[in-house]
This record gives C-alpha cells, structure tokens and sequence, in this order.
C-alpha cells in the first residue's frame, strides 16, 4: 500500500476510532500502530487530527477528569487515568488543580457514605476498614477519608465495647 493510501485509510479509521469516545494523542498513537501503520504515516496522521481540532490533549484532560469527578472518583485515581492515557504531567496538574478541591472532595466522600450506611448495630471496625478500602480504590486523599470517617465512630460505633 502507497503511503497516500495509508494516510486516508489511517485518516479514516481514526475518525471512526473518535465517534466512540475522545482520545488522547498517546491512545490514537497506539491505536495506528497496533493497526501496523508505519510511523510516518501515524505521526502525519495525529498532526492532520491535531489541525483539524479532533485531537486536543488539553480538551480531553478536561472533559475526562470533570466526568471521573461526576462519576465519584477522586484525584489520585483521575490523576493515575490521565497519565495512563498519556497526557502530560503538568496539563494534568492544571486540570486536578483547576477541578478538584478538597472541600467538594470531602462532602462527595460523605454523600458516598450516605448512600452505603447500614444499620447503626451492623458499624463496626470491619465495615469502616471495608469503606476505608472503597474509598481509596476511588482514589480519594488518606486525610480526607480520615476525616470523612471520623463521625461515624462517635456517632454509631461504642468504641469503649
């Protein structure tokens, strides 16, 4: 196959590959080569992509970390997504900063929470141990489910038992 030709089939399946979903530059990269697309050709096509405004890294940054964040994750585990996705660090760190703050982060910790409380008499060392471990793989701070979970001790569990 001429090189023309691979650009406009490298061209086409890229547009097909983006009405699923955005993708990062580093996603569409991986994508053409697995498809064994020579590297000229792959890196002509991201910059053609990039031109026309179907690849934007920043865009894709943003609209990634507010949808993770809306669907209840937090910044660890959002930051750990984008620099799997190939997203520069300090793109990542403007958009973590610019969308994440400790404050909402705390009060979506206790809505999690609240959705997930049993019965006052069923709280005890293994239900917080198991919320503390939910709450992590979401990727929330220590400090802040330290402090989400602080209440529910006090307000639920006799520690003195």
């Amino acid at each position: 196959m001429d090189e023309k030709t691979a650009l406009k089939k490298a061209r086409y399946m890229v547009l097909r590959l983006l009405t699923f979903r955005a993708r990062s530059v580093k996603e569409v990269a991986e994508y053409l080569e697995r498809k064994s697309f020579t590297a000229a050709v792959t890196e002509a096509t991201i910059k053609k992509m990039i031109e026309y405004g179907y690849l934007d890294d920043h865009k894709f940054a943003s609209d990634y970390a507010a949808y993770r964040k809306l669907r209840g994750y937090g910044l660890i585990k959002v930051r750990y997504e984008l620099i799997n996705k190939g997203i520069a660090r300090q793109v990542i760190d403007s958009e973590i900063d610019r969308q994440f703050n400790p404050d909402e982060d705390l009060v979506r910790i206790k809505e999690l929470l609240n959705k997930i409380i049993p019965d006052a008499e069923q709280i005890d060392e293994r239900w917080l141990a198991r919320q503390i471990s939910f709450l992590k793989r979401r990727g929330f701070q220590n400090s802040l489910i330290i402090t989400a979970l602080k209440d529910y001790p006090l307000k639920y569990y006799n520690l003195s038992e």
